[in-house]
C-alpha cells in the first residue's frame, strides 16, 4: 500500500513541475508604455461586454428559476402564484436588465464618442476601471474600439505615435508573438503526462484472484502481477520524459535568451522565426495582459 501514496506524490510532484514553467511578468521582462486614449478604450468595451455578459446571465437564471416555480404551481391551480422562487426569480431578473440598461451598446458607444473626443470618461465608468479592467498597454496591431462604426472618425481617433513608439510597438507584437508560440509548444509538450494516470492506474490497480467462501460471494482481489507494474511504470516514466524533452528548448530561460539577443538587435533564429503566426500574437497578448493585470491587482 505505501508505494501506492509515494507514486500519487510523484505523480503531483511532476505535475506542479510542469505548472511552475510558465513565465511571470519579470520573468519576461516587459516594459511599461505611455497609455492612450485607446488603451482606454479598449478596457471600457471589455468593462461593458463584461457587464453585458453578466446581466444576460443573471436575467436567464431569474427567468429559468420564475418558469421552475410558476409553471408546476399552475397545473394545480388557475390562481396567481407568488412564492419565494418567483420573487427570488424576479429580484434576479431586474438586477440583470438593470445590468443590460447601464452597460449597453447604445451606452457604451456615447461613452467611447465622448472619450474620443475630450478624454473624459463618466465617473461611474472611471471608478470601474480597476482590477481585470485596468487600462493596458496595447500596440499598434491591437483592436481599437474608437475606430468602431458609428463611435469616432479614423483622424479623430488614431493616436499620434512617433517612429519610435512604433519600432517599440512591433518589438513588443513579436515577443508578444514569441510568447504565445512557447506557450503553445509548452502545452504540448505537457499532454503526454495524461499518460502517468492509466500507468498509475495500472501499477496501483487490484487484479481479481476468485470468488469468495462467503454466501454473498464477493471477489477477492490481491497486488498487480509485475508485468502491470512494468507497465505502468514505462507511461508515467515515458510521458514524464517526453515533456522535459520537448519542453527543454522552450524554458524561460530559453525565452529570457532570445528575449535579450532580439532586444539587442540580433534578428530571430529561422527555427522561431519562421514558425510564429497570428494566432500566436493573439494569444501571447492576452496572456501578457492578463499577467499584467494580475501584477497591478497585487500592487
Amino acid at each position: 500500500m505505501l508505494h501506492r501514496y509515494v507514486l500519487a506524490f510523484l505523480l503531483l510532484l511532476t505535475l506542479g513541475t510542469a505548472h511552475g514553467q510558465t513565465p511571470t511578468p519579470a520573468s519576461t521582462g516587459w516594459v511599461p508604455f505611455t497609455l492612450n486614449r485607446q488603451d482606454t478604450a479598449r478596457a471600457v468595451h471589455e468593462l461593458f461586454k463584461s457587464r453585458r455578459g453578466g446581466g444576460f446571465g443573471w436575467l436567464a437564471f431569474g427567468g429559468a428559476g420564475m418558469a421552475a416555480s410558476i409553471i408546476p404551481a399552475q397545473q394545480s391551480t388557475s390562481a396567481g402564484v407568488w412564492t419565494p422562487g418567483v420573487v427570488i426569480g424576479s429580484g434576479l431578473a431586474l438586477l440583470g436588465t438593470k445590468k443590460l440598461i447601464q452597460f449597453g451598446w447604445g451606452r457604451e458607444r456615447r461613452v467611447l464618442r465622448d472619450l474620443a473626443a475630450t478624454g473624459h470618461l463618466p465617473a461611474g465608468v472611471r471608478r470601474r476601471l480597476r482590477g481585470n479592467f485596468t487600462p493596458l498597454h496595447s500596440t499598434s496591431s491591437a483592436d481599437n474600439p474608437l475606430l468602431t462604426k458609428g463611435v469616432a472618425p479614423d483622424n479623430a481617433s488614431a493616436p499620434v505615435v512617433s517612429l519610435v513608439q512604433q519600432q517599440a510597438d512591433a518589438r513588443q507584437d513579436t515577443l508578444d508573438a514569441i510568447q504565445g508560440y512557447f506557450n503553445a509548444k509548452r502545452l504540448g509538450g505537457q499532454l503526454p503526462i495524461l499518460l502517468a494516470l492509466p500507468g498509475l492506474g495500472l501499477m496501483t490497480g487490484a487484479t481479481k484472484t476468485g470468488t469468495s467462501t462467503s454466501p454473498y460471494g464477493q471477489t477477492q482481489s490481491s497486488d498487480p502481477p509485475a508485468g502491470q507494474v512494468a507497465a505502468g511504470l514505462l507511461l508515467m516514466a515515458g510521458g514524464v520524459t517526453y515533456m522535459f524533452v520537448h519542453n527543454a528548448p522552450y524554458s524561460d530561460t530559453k525565452f529570457r535568451t532570445l528575449r535579450d539577443n532580439y532586444l539587442a538587435g540580433n534578428p530571430l533564429p529561422p527555427s522561431v522565426r519562421t514558425h510564429l503566426k497570428p494566432q500566436h500574437l493573439a494569444a501571447g497578448r492576452k496572456y501578457r495582459e492578463r499577467m499584467e493585470r494580475k501584477a497591478a491587482r497585487r500592487r
